[in-house]
């Protein structure tokens, strides 16, 4: 072929890639606005196929996979008669579908929640900034009348530098007669704050809790430790924890651990009864599922919480709780002099 030949086909051929660079990127565009769509305009087949990946899901890793049958078969009849109808986006369906399942379940721990592809995806919950987040959730160390320490704490923060907090807080305690800690607004957190926390009070390597997968196959134990800090904490004194019904998960391995212990008396309500590990598994590239994946067990009392939370010694409403404890520590400081 000769240049003027070659020239003509290069210019021939110019429009024809840029056509197809421009059918490519039109259609790359389309699928994303189609997907996109598909999110905020869910069809009733898609809210289907979405419930029915979130019980293949579930069947695969919940702590209890025998309870998955019955849910998958009841909300899908649920789906049937109509009850799924409202659901247009994605959000919705995180939105209520984790509602109903914790409702039927009664796993306060059972959530969904939306994605983006490429996010790194965690159980742990964020917080805005506030009494969850400042001081690592501390919010609270000082002497009540009678030389009793009082602390208050909103998380057991899975942050490192929240050892520091503790450790202040527990410094500037020892001296007092007793220890109130309030619970009461305590959501939970991280069980190695706990193990770290209940340490001050139990000697080293006392069994704490066990935890167990959905086979009832056991997969850690966890025991006190033995910091320099453990080591120059008086810890003999009488401690009372206050309870609400808020007072959740890790809180509850916490106050559970030290009632079983005889190391604490609970004073206030009946706790929230979140008694499983979480963890989370995606669903699809854009739905994530936050789910209950082992149970841990008292090791005193050989029991978990979940459904019947951390009864009380004392049953008083939340609200006067702490007035009930320090009128016991005047009593108790009273009876040992």
């Amino acid at each position: 072929m000769d240049f003027k030949g070659k020239l003509m086909k290069s210019i021939l051929l110019k429009p024809c890639r840029l056509i197809a660079l421009l059918l490519l990127l039109i259609s790359l565009l389309s699928n994303s606005e189609l997907s996109q769509a598909n999110e905020n305009n869910l069809s009733s087949e898609h809210v289907r196929q979405l419930m029915t990946k979130t019980f293949d899901v579930m069947q695969d890793n919940y702590i209890e996979p025998d309870v998955v049958p019955e849910l998958r078969e009841l909300f899908l009849n649920k789906l049937e008669l109509g009850q799924y109808d409202s659901l247009t986006s994605l959000d919705d369906f995180a939105h209520v579908l984790g509602q109903d399942l914790r409702a039927v379940t009664g796993d306060n721990h059972l959530s969904l929640y939306t994605v983006n592809p490429d996010e790194e995806i965690t159980h742990i919950l964020t917080h805005k900034e506030g009494k969850l987040t400042n001081n690592y959730g501390f919010e609270e160390v000082r002497y009540l009348s009678g030389n009793i320490g009082y602390l208050k704490f909103n998380k057991f923060s899975p942050d490192k530098q929240t050892r520091d907090a503790v450790d202040a807080s527990f410094n500037f305690l020892e001296q007092s007669d007793g220890i109130i800690i309030d619970l009461r607004d305590t959501v939970g957190g991280s069980p190695d704050l706990v193990q770290y926390m209940l340490s001050y009070f139990l000697p080293d390597e006392t069994p704490l809790w066990y935890v167990l997968d959905s086979v009832n196959e056991k997969t850690a134990e966890i025991s006190a430790s033995d910091t320099a800090a453990h080591q120059g904490f008086r810890g003999d004194f009488p401690v009372w924890i206050l309870t609400s019904r808020n007072t959740a998960s890790a809180s509850e391995i916490f106050a559970g651990v030290l009632q079983a212990n005889s190391k604490a008396v609970l004073v206030g309500e009946t706790t929230a009864s979140a008694g499983f590990y979480v963890g989370v598994r995606r669903i699809t590239d854009t739905l994530a599922f936050r789910i209950s994946l082992f149970k841990p067990i008292i090791t005193a009392t050989g029991k978990n919480w979940e459904r019947t939370g951390i009864i009380p010694d004392i049953e008083v409403p939340a609200m006067d709780a702490l007035d009930r404890a320090h009128e016991l520590s005047a009593k108790t400081i009273r009876a040992d002099l």
